[in-house]
């Protein structure tokens, strides 16, 4: 196309840009990259029982430290990040995405490959909660942004000035809404986890006033929203907002239908707050990096979210395992309502080998028979998201193999890899990796046909 050859301005940070009605990350220099990444860089996969020796033979003992821990500041572990980059390289991946284990000093890396700074200010995520992180924060409080704006001067101090960082990116999957996905008991109306959180709250709490004003607007006065909720109304002196502001049992209310209607018109409310307050903060101290959201479930962008993801995001995070043929009318419908760039942070296929029999595989939805079926499903979805002139690329959900006997992550699961949890390449699938990754600029630029 004549617009590939032009040059684009050099900002020295990495941007997005609509060029002939394609989008692209436009990297540092001004060159049109996607973003093809990889997940789950993190120490516990070479460290497991299996190959725990053979990593430290390898790569160095001083890899742990005396106390048998990982330790990011070894020579070892410079040595074993070279080496994955190095990998990364083959098989034309450019990227270390959003599960990049924290305890690796992103100097490591930094300065050698395009990557994503992860900003987690609270335990949103559905597997964090199963983990027994908690509780949510009271968003509209002036300690949470005392919090997040410590977080993020932190973060931004370390990442403001690098050429190579995409954005900022927030939670692993936000859990909105308790559901069956992530085996929820039957919770009746009370299935917005974040309201959940602020009803027990107490009178001198923010977010608390927050939800009755939100009370006020939907009830003619106290006594009829008590009613609805459950709470006892005296018969000489009624209820007053205030007194409803000091109770803390919400979970019985006697008109679940409606109790459950003013939650989820609640949710609008606290989902803005979120977003605006991240995004300011953000943008106060690092003005040039890409803000990237929340890395959200490509079926769980709820119709109450999408107006703040509209105003406080320049790129919008998805996560998807389907077959693209499916998953790609989700993200046109997406597009059509933000019209903002996409990528799909995580997401991948996978057959479950026989060391991977007790705890099974991310990615096993869509029903890969073997090896062999999972890398065709690689380059069908990489083909389909190419010729989307709104995708800027994909970020694999795994990289080294994990067995049923290493320490778990995020998920139950074990974790894809195209390589065994010796760095062997499982050659069936990283020949079709590397074949395609190296067609994806020039497939994206089809696009524009």
């Amino acid at each position: 196309m004549e617009r590939e050859s032009q040059a684009l301005a050099a900002t020295g940070y990495v941007r997005v840009e609509q060029i002939d009605g394609v989008w692209w990350f436009i990297g540092p220099d001004g060159e049109r990259f996607v973003s093809m990444g990889v997940n789950h860089i993190e120490p516990h996969l070479w460290l497991a029982p299996y190959n725990r020796q053979a990593t430290l033979e390898r790569y160095g003992e001083d890899m742990v430290s005396a106390d048998g821990f990982f330790d990011t500041r070894s020579v070892a572990a410079q040595k074993w990040i070279d080496r994955q980059i190095e990998t990364c390289a083959d098989l034309h991946f450019n990227t270390f995405a959003k599960h990049t284990h924290p305890s690796i000093d992103s100097a490591l890396y930094r300065d050698k490959i395009y990557y994503i700074a992860s900003l987690e200010t609270a335990p949103l995520a559905g597997w964090r909660e199963r983990n027994g992180e908690g509780p949510r924060p009271d968003v509209f409080s002036t300690d949470f942004r005392r919090f997040v704006e410590r977080r993020v001067q932190s973060m931004c101090a370390q990442h403001r000035n690098s050429r190579n960082l995409l954005g900022y990116i927030y939670t692993d999957i936000p859990s909105w809404i308790l559901g069956k996905w992530e085996q929820q008991p039957d919770q009746g109306p009370m299935i917005y986890p974040w309201v959940n959180a602020i009803l027990p709250l107490g009178e001198t709490s923010p977010g608390k006033w927050k939800w009755l004003e939100h009370l006020q607007q939907r009830y003619v006065g106290a006594t009829e929203a008590a009613e609805v909720w459950g709470h006892r109304v005296s018969s000489a002196y009624g209820i007053s907002w205030e007194r409803m502001a000091r109770l803390v049992d919400w979970s019985k209310p006697t008109d679940p239908a409606r109790a459950q209607e003013d939650m989820l018109a609640f949710m609008p409310t606290i989902v803005e707050q979120w977003y605006a307050l991240h995004h300011d903060l953000v943008r106060e101290h690092d003005p040039n990096h890409l803000i990237l959201g929340d890395k959200n479930m490509v079926m769980w962008y709820y119709d109450w979210t999408l107006p703040a993801i509209r105003k406080y995001t320049d790129v919008v995070t998805i996560q998807a395992y389907g077959r693209w043929s499916e998953d790609g009318k989700t993200t046109d419908q997406l597009y059509e309502t933000l019209g903002k760039p996409i990528f799909n942070g995580d997401g991948s296929f996978g057959f479950a080998g026989p060391n991977q029999q007790k705890l099974g595989i991310k990615g096993f939805r869509t029903g890969a028979r073997s090896i062999g079926e999972v890398a065709e499903f690689y380059r069908e979805t990489l083909i389909g998201m190419m010729a989307k002139p709104y995708i800027l690329g994909w970020h694999h959900c795994g990289f080294l193999e994990q067995w049923d006997e290493c320490e778990r992550g995020d998920a139950p699961m074990n974790e894809n890899g195209f390589m065994d949890p010796f760095e062997n390449y499982h050659t069936e699938w990283t020949d079709v990796i590397r074949e395609i990754n190296a067609q994806a600029h020039e497939l994206h630029t089809q696009a524009a046909g």
